[in-house]
């Protein structure tokens, strides 16, 4: 089977990066590099909204996405990403939370849920 799936196909980052340490090839080692340089929150939220998103219409995806995005504007890690990488380009941003153990799911809850009237409107 081809790496990608067999180390991406779980439902935590924490079971991906397992996988991708235990696969140990070129490919896996690769990943690890680019997974451990990015915010744990980003990649927690996109994982949900991924598995998320495989059931649901293209209208609450979209929907989830606004409110994903709303929610990260309102956030820390995205305003650090851009000083890290555009404004000073250093290319070390400190995320907070700083490891995936540190994100809770009560934090990622708050990334989807409803606006209410300021939802996205169809």
């Amino acid at each position: 089977m081809f790496p990608f799936f067999r180390c991406f196909s779980a439902n935590t980052v924490e079971q991906i990066i397992e996988n991708l340490q235990q696969d140990g090839s070129p490919f896996a080692l690769e990943q690890l590099k680019v997974i451990n340089q990015m915010s744990p929150t980003s990649l927690k939220i996109t994982l949900r909204h991924l598995i998320k998103g495989s059931s649901q219409t293209l209208k609450d995806v979209l929907t989830e996405e606004y409110r994903m995005s709303q929610a990260c504007m309102r956030g820390h890690d995205f305003h650090e990403g851009v000083r890290a990488v555009l404004v000073d380009k250093d290319q070390s941003p400190k995320w907070k939370p700083a490891n995936l153990k540190e994100v809770t799911d009560e934090d990622l809850d708050n990334y989807f849920k409803s606006l209410g009237s300021n939802d996205l409107k169809f």
